[in-house]
């Protein structure tokens, strides 16, 4: 059990999506968004809600936070008046573990995948049912950029094909590739919570022969993983750090092979697609404000 420092402020809906990346960009842990009716919606699409005004809380770890950081973020959202200022505050230590129990919900990929933590059930039979346990920092899947992801590997062919879920959180996606028919599928992520939240997962799925998740600086300094290349690379993170690893990612794809890339912002695409027209070139799909591109990597043509 821990404490947390909580960040609210009311904006206009048409501005949740860029100020949600705005947190997540500062290192939130979490985010919710809250109508004026106080109906919650953790990682799902408010874009449909009729709501035009939400309140968006962001849960920061204190020790990750300084009056720098604080004063950045305040900075930043001068973009976006509204009548209430930033509020923050310190919430008790609770066990966020349980509190988050009360709003996870699961996910359902092309009708045929079941996605959802372990101490819940589908209500119907499908094709494949998939458990994720989340933590307080992930998600089962609801946010718009990692539904996208799983639309596109969902209509993918993976059987036999190679995997690389570059910032994998709860290793979401690359189980759900294992599943769908992956020969393996490799996670890597930053955060030690991360690998062994998937690596937990795998476990959970009986997938923990064809999937297994590194730290990034591990996975980069392990000469047999960096130097692979791979039938699809799927990266859901930050758009700053897409661009930032746009040499890494487009060295991980074998020619031929499928790049998917998302946690950006639909007015990011193009800073995105820029950094890797030399190899890729991208199609688009889009859930509110959040986009996805694909693209197959062009042979012979290096990073």
């Amino acid at each position: 059990m821990t404490d947390y420092i909580e960040f609210s402020r009311l904006t206009q809906k048409s501005d949740s999506s860029q100020i949600e990346a705005l947190f997540v960009e500062a290192g939130a842990c979490s985010i919710t968004v809250e109508g004026a009716d106080q109906q919650i919606h953790l990682e799902e699409d408010h874009c449909s809600t009729p709501w035009e005004i939400v309140k968006l809380s962001a849960l920061f770890d204190p020790t990750a936070l300084d009056l720098e950081s604080i004063r950045k973020i305040q900075s930043d959202l001068t973009e976006f008046p509204l009548s209430e200022s930033l509020r923050f505050r310190k919430l008790g230590i609770r066990n966020w573990d349980e509190e988050w129990k009360k709003h996870i919900q699961p996910t359902i990929v092309n009708d045929c995948i079941w996605i959802g933590p372990t101490w819940d059930k589908p209500d119907l039979e499908y094709r494949h049912i998939v458990h994720i346990d989340p933590g307080l920092a992930f998600g089962t899947g609801n946010h718009e950029t990692t539904s996208l992801c799983l639309e596109v590997l969902a209509n993918h062919a993976l059987d036999d094909v190679g995997v690389v879920d570059f910032g994998c959180g709860t290793g979401i996606l690359g189980i759900v590739s294992c599943i769908l028919g992956a020969r393996y599928s490799i996670g890597v992520d930053i955060d030690p919570n991360a690998i062994e939240v998937a690596n937990r997962n795998a476990e959970q799925n009986d997938v923990e022969r064809q999937f297994k998740a590194h730290l990034l600086e591990e996975f980069l300094n392990t000469g047999e993983l960096r130097s692979a290349k791979h039938n699809v690379v799927v990266a859901n993170i930050l758009t700053s750090t897409l661009i930032e690893h746009s040499r890494t990612l487009k060295d991980l794809v074998a020619d031929q092979g499928t790049l998917i890339l998302s946690g950006i912002l639909a007015n990011q695409s193009q800073a995105v697609s820029d950094a890797y027209r030399d190899a890729f070139d991208f199609s688009i799909l889009q859930r509110g404000d959040w986009v996805a591109l694909t693209g197959i990597r062009r042979e012979n043509e290096s990073g």
